[in-house]
């Protein structure tokens, strides 16, 4: 390795010009009058977690695909599933840790957290129901 393939320390303790500075290096202060503009339109913002929900609902699309391969339906139902495992451990416990320590303020979609776990249960319940009845249905009866 020569000494031009190194690379340079880098001191974490400087801020980056991405993480709350202008590009001069001097503190980024958000302006009053754009913040009030965004909360003032409430649906300016969809929900993390709702979003990534319907990002794994065209997962569940694709399963539910008759165009495509049996088996490759299969994979993306097992990947539909995998990934609500893994929403449910991360962002949903991630939901009701902050509602049981208290520190559940209004996200920039505007909804609170409790707001979000409903919609997250009412939304979770329609997807488990089309993932069971596409393996039940199409899925398990085809011939191997």
């Amino acid at each position: 390795m020569t000494l031009e393939m190194v690379p340079e320390p880098v001191d974490d303790a400087a801020p980056r010009p991405d993480e709350g500075t202008a590009d001069d290096g001097t503190p980024y202060e958000p302006d009053p009058e754009a913040l009030a503009a965004v909360a003032a339109v409430p649906d300016r913002f969809l929900d993390r977690e709702l979003s990534w929900l319907r990002f794994n609902e065209r997962v569940l699309e694709l399963a539910e695909d008759p165009e495509l391969p049996l088996l490759e339906r299969a994979r993306f139902l097992a990947i539909f599933t995998s990934n609500l495992d893994e929403f449910f451990m991360v962002r949903v416990a991630g939901l009701e840790r902050r509602i049981a320590t208290g520190l559940a303020v209004r996200a920039a979609s505007g909804m609170m957290p409790r707001d979000v776990l409903r919609a997250i249960w009412r939304h979770t319940s329609e997807l488990s129901l089309r993932h069971a009845r596409v393996f039940r249905d199409e899925i398990a009866p085809a011939p191997a």
